[in-house]
């Protein structure tokens, strides 16, 4: 019995350690111009204006998330209002959040999940969780064929 069991034990053992066959779905590649990285892309209040007019999704969907950051009830925000991070679209009178905010890509980092990271150098004039001021990260999805900001956070310099 005693030499079953140990047989019983190495061949679990063996098994594994064996090389596993693996199928990954290839990881979608964001489409990026090349002077992303030296734009700089402000927004006001004041003259937010509907759509996109940048040659990249994962732009667009970054100004998005700012334009609902700035005004949740924004009329791009309905549609994105499922697909971002619920507490863009919080109501509180404390939050400071932005009237204004820029920011300026400055690393794209795509993951072993599919996801995207991109860093940037953000400003604004609120402080919203710390979430527009200093180093901020947008995790992106490629989410039925579209680049969306599925979650964002900060990084101290």
């Amino acid at each position: 019995m005693k030499k079953v069991f140990l047989l019983a034990c190495g061949i679990i053992a063996l098994a594994a350690c064996s090389p596993k066959e693996e199928t990954q779905t290839p990881v979608p590649q964001p489409q990026i111009d090349a002077d992303i990285s030296e734009t700089v892309y402000s927004f006001d209040l004041n003259t937010l204006t509907s759509g996109c007019n940048e040659n990249s999704e994962i732009v667009c969907a970054i100004n998005t998330s700012i334009k609902c950051t700035i005004n949740p009830q924004f009329v791009d925000c309905a549609e994105a209002k499922d697909a971002m991070p619920k507490f863009v679209f919080m109501n509180d009178d404390n939050l400071q959040r932005p009237t204004s905010q820029s920011y300026k890509i400055t690393k794209i980092k795509p993951l072993a999940d599919g996801n995207v990271e991109v860093y940037t150098q953000s400003t604004c004039n609120g402080n919203w969780f710390g979430l527009c001021n200093g180093n901020i990260i947008y995790i992106m999805n490629n989410a039925k064929g579209k680049w969306i900001v599925k979650e964002i956070y900060a990084i101290e310099s």
